[in-house]
């Protein structure tokens, strides 16, 4: 069974180490590794920003990683020359920039006809500014390009380093360039004394061992995180790691440590925190086939202030599950709400089909406790259509048992 993780002295806040020299201690720096810039599979540097942003603007995020990095990799003293204004002012003109970066990049282009007068700091954040703006646009690739190139030009900077790693590894394909920059975030966060960082790395780290299905590592490094959080007060990342070996006890079918960890990273939920609501989904999904709608219930209530920022198949999933827990008698008309509001959304072929059958399956649920067949009968064709091909069997299985009478059942209970 896994327990929670207890403080260790691997967490004090040491920045260096120590040799004997003459019978005396002398502090060494720690090394930092380094970290992978590139792909193998690369055929140009910067090459995926032309395809997820293809026409000028693309062009324009393409040159703009480029001269940074060529900027940062020169002498402050020889920077001066570097770059004309006019072919840059052109660029800028021509390319339609989204308003959430606009000043970013204008920035970022008047930084660097500064040469070596340029704010190194600043020139890293507008970096990282973009970057953040790329992933929630759905532009993977560019953002790691940028949160490396922000990286590059602060390379003590631990957060910036964090970035990447995170960057790479939500990206996929990167996990070697994912590992060796939060490795290397960990040693500059150490440091640094960001102790904030220095959590969320080793969260990151785990998530990446987790992706690949190495439990034992993934196990280590949330709890190292989950340690480092509560000892630095770093409350975002306590949740995250908690996440993690919640799910990790729940796939190995270890329920009580599941549980435990379910109740932790509950206490440590923070609304604004990564992940958030992919916990508050997972906690509903637990307790309801733990048979606590009680507590899924109040899992799915925190879930709604964020509701309409989330994306379609966070929507359908938390409508559909909040369907399934308030299905019983005494909240039947917000059973019914949250079920049409499914129902909305499990047309949209945008929404993947694995989460539109989780979405069915709660539904067909649903409409048993409620002892509505048509509702059912509609539920379990959704599921059947949308089941993959291996599992169909266990799916159609899975609905003649939950409603094994048919149609007669909703009479009777009704009758009674």
């Amino acid at each position: 069974m896994l327990s929670e993780p207890n403080d260790t002295a691997e967490h004090r806040p040491v920045t260096t180490q120590a040799s004997e020299r003459d019978g005396r201690r002398v502090p060494r720096p720690r090394c930092v590794p380094p970290a992978i810039q590139r792909d193998p599979g690369d055929n140009m540097e910067g090459h995926h920003i032309l395809e997820e942003s293809p026409g000028d603007f693309g062009l324009l995020l393409w040159r703009t990683v480029r001269d940074v990095m060529l900027w940062a990799d020169t002498p402050p003293d020889r920077r001066g020359d570097l770059f004309r204004e006019g072919s840059r002012l052109a660029l800028l003109a021509a390319a339609e920039i989204p308003s959430e970066v606009s000043a970013a990049v204008d920035t970022l282009h008047g930084m660097l006809t500064l040469g070596g007068r340029a704010d190194t700091e600043l020139v890293s954040q507008c970096c990282l500014h973009i970057a953040a703006w790329a992933r929630r646009s759905g532009l993977a690739r560019t953002a790691v390009a940028f949160a490396q190139t922000g990286a590059l030009v602060s390379p003590q900077y631990a957060e910036a380093a964090v970035h990447v790693g995170a960057y790479a590894r939500a990206a996929g394909g990167q996990e070697a360039r994912a590992g060796t920059w939060l490795r290397r975030a960990v040693a500059l966060a150490r440091q640094e004394q960001d102790w904030t960082a220095y959590s969320v790395a080793l969260v990151e780290l785990g998530l990446l061992y987790e992706d690949a299905g190495d439990a034992a590592q993934a196990e280590r490094y949330y709890r190292r995180g989950f340690r480092a959080g509560r000892r630095y007060s770093a409350r975002a990342a306590r949740m995250r790691a908690a996440h993690g070996l919640f799910r990790l006890a729940w796939k190995q079918g270890d329920s009580l440590s599941a549980a435990q960890f379910a109740l932790t990273a509950r206490g440590a939920y923070e609304p604004d925190a990564a992940g958030a609501p992919g916990l508050l989904l997972d906690l509903a999904r637990f307790w309801t086939d733990a048979g606590e709608p009680a507590r899924a219930r109040a899992a799915l209530r925190r879930a709604v202030p964020a509701l309409l920022t989330m994306p379609p198949a966070w929507q359908l999933a938390v409508f559909a599950l909040t369907a399934r827990a308030r299905a019983d008698a005494e909240h039947p008309q917000s059973g019914a709400a949250a079920a049409g509001a499914a129902w909305a959304l499990m047309g949209d072929e945008g929404i993947g089909e694995a989460v539109r059958y989780a979405a069915a399956v709660d539904l067909a649920h649903a409409a048993r406790v409620a002892a509505n067949f048509p509702a059912f009968e509609r539920a379990k064709r959704t599921v059947l259509r949308l089941a993959p091909q291996a599992d169909f069997a266990d799916a159609a299985e899975r609905m003649a048992k939950l409603w094994p009478e048919g149609g007669h059942a909703s009479t009777l209970e009704r009758a009674s």
